[in-house]
């Protein structure tokens, strides 16, 4: 039963082979130590952001009492419309360690899903039992994907217990903009958990897909970054040189508008790029999330007020559907791989 052509999937035994897939990640000594240190690495992040938003409320508290005691316009104007710090910039802070190390963990669950099973050839011995491939590699990325979902809920779940024990308060809006930046972030992990799934079925050996599955996480977090900056600027040109003192206000309102039409031209063009990247997609995500407006102040952590959840899904729903297709396509070239393979 166990034949190449594709039979309808039973699903009983699709989750008997994603369970054992998850059980034996929990249980695999490299996968634990990633998990601990990218636990680690969330303890500091959330340390620094929780010491980020004291230090933009206390400065908050103290515009505000100047502000109310204050008697002189121009002082009020000096320190007005002050922005509430929210606890939005605390989980941001966990969202970019995931974006730095997440790769990291989702390259190191799919990296042998199928490779380290021909090398030590029980995969053989699998298909000799009344199971079919496509049920084999089904329930490997279900259960691949189960690991990856779990894992990168730690860090949001530890962020949450910080936030509540240091006695701050998590709105209802919060929670649902944290559970979307979680979303994004299974996404983000699933793109280069598919990388590694692809070459895994490629190579003879584990440790071939590790370092192609690496080449390509720092392709897309070094090089098309790099590669989308100087695009941009190539496209947008040199940026419109200040004004005189004396300018006429005419020359200075032609000033203001190529300084615009420049950093117009620029953004479009390097988004565009970085829309080509996991990477690129689940920043943009998460910084529209958490302010769709860019106003916030990344040095101090405080933000914008509430912002409009509905503009933000406009604006970034072709992120999403880069981020949705990234994996697809590499599972997808993994899945025909796989059943093509000469197991002999």
């Amino acid at each position: 039963m166990s034949g190449d052509a594709p039979m309808t999937i039973d699903l009983s035994r699709v989750a008997i082979i994603a369970r054992k897939e998850f059980a034996d990640h929990l249980t695999d000594r490299t996968f634990l130590l990633v998990l601990a240190l990218f636990g680690i690495l969330t303890v500091l992040a959330l340390e620094r952001g929780l010491a980020s938003y004291v230090s933009a409320m206390e400065w908050y508290m103290t515009v505000l009492e100047i502000t109310a005691h204050s008697v002189s316009s121009e002082a009020s104007l000096l320190t007005s419309s002050p922005n509430l710090p929210s606890v939005l910039w605390i989980f941001l802070n966990v969202g970019d360690k995931l974006l730095l190390f997440g790769p990291v963990l989702a390259i190191a669950v799919g990296f042998d899903l199928i490779s380290g099973e021909r090398t030590t050839r029980s995969l053989r011995t699998l298909l000799s039992r009344p199971v079919y491939r496509d049920e084999v590699i089904t329930g490997k990325a279900v259960g691949g994907t189960a690991v990856l979902v779990l894992a990168s809920a730690v860090p949001y779940l530890l962020a949450l217990g910080a936030v509540l024990v240091a006695g701050l308060t998590v709105t209802p809006y919060d929670a649902m903009i944290v559970a979307l930046c979680w979303g994004a972030g299974v996404l983000y992990l699933l793109a280069y958990f598919g990388v590694a799934v692809a070459f895994s079925a490629f190579s003879e050996d584990g440790g071939r897909a590790l370092a192609w599955a690496m080449a390509v996480f720092i392709l897309f977090s070094t090089v098309v970054p790099y590669a989308a900056s100087y695009a941009a600027g190539s496209a947008a040109g040199s940026l419109p040189e200040w004004p005189l003192d004396d300018t006429l206000p005419d020359e200075t309102q032609r000033y203001l508008e190529e300084r615009s039409d420049y950093y117009a031209t620029y953004n479009w063009v390097k988004n565009s790029v970085m829309a080509l990247s996991p990477n690129g997609n689940y920043e943009t995500i998460t910084g529209m999330l958490v302010d769709p407006h860019h106003g916030g102040d990344a040095t101090t952590g405080s933000l914008t007020g509430t912002p409009d959840l509905a503009e933000a899904l406009g604006q970034f729903w072709q992120n999403i559907v880069g981020l949705v297709a990234f994996p697809a396509i590499f599972l997808a070239v993994a899945y025909v791989r796989f059943m093509r393979l000469d197991l002999r």
